[in-house]
């Protein structure tokens, strides 16, 4: 079973959350790009996720959409690098 670590409860069950959307990879190029080309990299996909069976907390997870291995999780709205 995938499990993501939340940042506040620790590492649930992906059931514990639900998928809202991916986002845009960083450096598309134009309207079309940003809008539906969402996963160019089948290895990498950045993706909002909220943890609505505990805190509630929006999550941005790094996971391989390929094989569902979670990469980093951390909280939406930080500043990424």
């Amino acid at each position: 079973m995938t499990r993501i670590a939340c940042p506040f409860c620790g590492p649930r069950e992906l059931r514990e959350f639900e998928f809202h959307k991916t986002l845009p990879t960083p450096g598309a190029q134009g309207a079309f790009a940003r809008t539906y080309e969402r996963v160019a990299d089948p290895a990498l996909s950045v993706e909002h996720w909220q943890h609505v069976a505990g805190c509630r907390a929006w999550l941005l997870v790094h996971r391989n959409p390929s094989t569902g291995v979670v990469f980093a999780v951390e909280l939406a709205g930080e500043v990424m690098p």
